[in-house]
């Protein structure tokens, strides 16, 4: 498989102390594929005490960044004050939304946060593109490949991404259908993507592509860094309503908790590098 190099240059990224915060359970949707939906639990969520206890270890840890994630973060009622909380504390956020709720916000509510919508499909079903809704805040677009997901789809969600909202980010990863029968992140299912398909889509897409949004490209075990050397301790954590805490993303399909979480301690279980890392594409000019 021959990597376009004619037409992009890598941009280095850099790990961050990340902890996964699953503010709750709550989600309008029932997606296949769902990171969380077996831990969550019925209409869980964090609490605001419960939330300023969370950052208080998080900072003694040092810890840099903070994902939003659910079931859906933007239905909890107290979603801007924990956004504020984490600019107070000077704390990087990312909030990851299925993209139903933007109206329901405007463009000062999450000035200095990230806004990362995953998307499904190009039509026709849920998360798609072509019904996102519109809104004024910029937002990154995480594309969830699945094994029906196309080359023309990928292109032509791309394509009103750009057009459309005010994205200078397309990111592709996978979906792994984590409550597959054997409890194994990499089992492929009816679902899943098998990684070298992947690996041929996404190089596809990158040979196709004529936008100028930055591709980011969840490395999934099949795309290489030439600029970032990534190091083999873990820089993830995963806080889930209730107190539960599971270290690493791939332990999350054997449910594998845990009482604390340490940052950069433990060593990568899987690789020689962390799998959920990614790697950044810009165009030349």
């Amino acid at each position: 498989m021959k990597f376009p190099w004619y037409k992009y240059e890598e941009i280095p990224s850099y790990r961050k102390n990340t902890l996964q915060i699953f503010l709750t359970s709550k989600c309008n949707l029932k997606c296949n594929g769902c990171f969380a939906r077996n831990i969550g639990g019925n209409n869980q969520e964090i609490s605001l005490s419960e939330y300023n206890s969370i950052i208080s270890n998080f900072l003694k840890k040092d810890g840099k960044q903070i994902n939003f994630l659910g079931g859906e973060p933007l239905l909890h009622s107290k979603i801007k004050e924990f956004v504020k909380i984490n600019e107070e504390k000077n704390i990087k956020t990312t909030i990851y939304t299925n993209g139903y709720f933007l109206d329901k916000f405007n463009k000062d509510d999450f000035k200095n946060s990230k806004l990362r919508v995953s998307l499904y499909c190009k039509s026709g079903g849920i998360k798609s593109a072509e019904k996102l809704k519109r809104t004024e805040m910029p937002l990154e677009v995480c594309y969830m490949a699945s094994k029906s997901t196309t080359l023309e789809e990928l292109l032509g969600s791309a394509k009103i991404i750009e057009e459309n909202y005010n994205s200078n980010v397309f990111f592709i990863s996978s979906i792994r259908e984590l409550d597959n029968p054997h409890q194994e992140f990499f089992e492929d299912t009816n679902l899943t993507m098998p990684v070298m398909d992947y690996k041929r889509l996404v190089h596809k897409f990158l040979d196709n592509y004529e936008g100028n949004m930055e591709i980011h490209v969840s490395k999934r075990g099949v795309f290489e860094s030439t600029k970032t050397i990534s190091g083999n301790k873990c820089k993830f954590a995963n806080y889930f309503p209730g107190g539960k805490i599971i270290q690493c993303p791939y332990d999350t399909v054997n449910l594998k908790f845990q009482k604390d979480y340490e940052f950069d301690i433990r060593n990568c279980q899987h690789n020689n590098s962390c799998l959920m890392s990614k790697v950044i594409y810009k165009r030349k000019i």
